[in-house]
């Protein structure tokens, strides 16, 4: 292609539209219009021709039309006004030219809809929702919201990427923060460990990265109790070696919520320092290591009945919570020197006192821990009837982590000297009822 020495003037719309003035037959002179639009690009008519016949090769047209392209045929075009008719044709030239489409007869196309459909997020409304959720959550009848939680994620994650000010992504962030460690709650509690923590780590990421210091202490020690109860029921299935990985997790993941304290209020410190302690206990090797992690748990004494704003998830730090974590602590440890028992009987009987209202959960976890205390009393016959009575209560709400906790206990009893009692065996087939119903139908 070559270039003329000087480009030609441009054309206003009104000098265009005099150009396509109609012909001696009345129609409009689209050829002059072609002949324009041509000069303005530099190119030759051969140039015209030649890409012409590849745009039509690329569409699919017929071997004959395309072998017809010549430069006779553009020449015809311009100056006996012979442009195609079919509108495909004319889009093609329109196309390789940069002819407006009004100019040249032609419709401008209709915009498609976009692929994806993203509904635009409405930040207090999706704000409200999840202060529903977390309520529904903590009733226990959160299960049917769990796709809609999930929707809602996904529109999140797309939203904050779109959002124009740094203030409404900002918002739109705490908010995916705050979804996310939801979730996450809710796959713990229904015994999705992996799962759990992974929604939990996405969690984390966020809050670390715009330093949402709450959401950021609070994810952390939620997955920090995720890998706590992992790891105690992995430990009483198969043997506390096996759990170490997730109890080391847990305490790594305490750790770093502890480090955020500048940043947190003492409420919110109280809350990491009672799961610090109960982790600390796993770790525990002697009487003097289980009383330091006691006193981790004491130091959050201070704040009961204190609540933790911050977050849609409000926890507060009442008095029954604080015993069970420390009858918790003081019988996880898979040394007999670091256990204290009686501390343990004595603190879940200050949870049964302190109860200010029936929280069938709480019921289950006094009774598993009831449980756990006989059993590494090795007072087997009261440990296997406690366990039955967890069980019963964790069938009423159906808490899928309480009846793993059985069933992990379930497993301890058959390891143990009792193991072949026929107590043991009718709390196995209790277990066998309630985890395999379609079996006794």
């Amino acid at each position: 292609m070559s270039a003329t020495k000087k480009d030609l003037p441009l054309l206003s719309n009104d000098d265009l539209l005099a150009l396509i003035a109609p012909d001696q037959h009345g129609q409009p002179n689209y050829g002059a219009l072609l002949r324009y639009f041509r000069r303005q690009k530099h190119w030759k008519v051969e140039d015209l021709a030649c890409y012409y016949s590849l745009a039509l090769r690329a569409e699919g047209c017929d071997q004959e039309e395309i072998a017809s392209v010549s430069e006779q045929r553009i020449y015809a075009m311009e100056n006996q006004n012979k442009v195609p008719k079919d509108q495909k044709r004319r889009w093609i030239l329109a196309t390789l030219l940069d002819i407006p489409p009004f100019l040249f007869g032609l419709e401008a196309r209709p915009v498609p809809p976009p692929l994806f459909c993203w509904k635009p997020v409405d930040v207090a409304e999706y704000r409200a929702k999840l202060e529903h959720y977390c309520r529904l959550f903590h009733r226990g009848s959160v299960q049917q919201a769990v796709p809609h939680i999930q929707r809602r994620i996904n529109h999140l994650n797309h939203a904050f990427r779109l959002a124009t000010s740094p203030r409404e992504k900002g918002e739109m962030l705490k908010l995916l923060c705050e979804y996310y460690t939801l979730a996450g709650d809710i796959a713990h509690s229904q015994m999705y460990p992996d799962e759990a923590i992974a929604l939990l780590s996405s969690a984390i990421m966020i809050a670390r990265e715009q330093h949402f210091y709450d959401l950021w202490a609070y994810a952390l020690r939620q997955r920090g109790i995720g890998y706590l109860d992992r790891g105690e029921i992995t430990a009483m299935r198969a043997g506390f070696a096996t759990a170490q990985a997730d109890f080391e997790a847990a305490k790594r993941d305490l750790d770093e919520a502890r480090s955020l304290e500048p940043h947190l209020s003492p409420q919110w410190y109280s809350a990491l320092l009672l799961i610090a302690g109960k982790a600390e206990g796993y770790f525990a090797r002697d009487g003097r290591e289980l009383k330091q992690a006691l006193k981790l748990i004491d130091g959050a004494s201070k704040q009961i009945g204190k609540p933790l704003y911050g977050i849609s998830s409000i926890i507060i730090l009442d008095e029954e919570r604080y015993h069970l974590d420390k009858a918790a602590a003081s019988i996880t440890s898979p040394l007999r020197a670091a256990r204290l028992p009686e501390t343990a009987r004595q603190a879940l009987e200050d949870a049964e006192q302190a109860a200010t209202f029936v929280s069938k959960p709480r019921q289950a976890s006094r009774a598993a821990r009831w449980a756990k205390i006989y059993f590494v009393e090795e007072f087997y016959p009261v440990a296997t009837n406690l366990a039955e009575e967890a069980l019963s209560i964790a069938q009423d709400i159906d808490s899928s982590i309480h009846k793993a906790y059985v069933e992990a206990l379930y497993r301890s009893l058959r390891a143990s000297p009792y193991g072949k009692d026929a107590e043991v065996a009718r709390l196995g087939a209790k277990l066998l009822r309630v985890q395999q119903p379609a079996l006794f139908e």
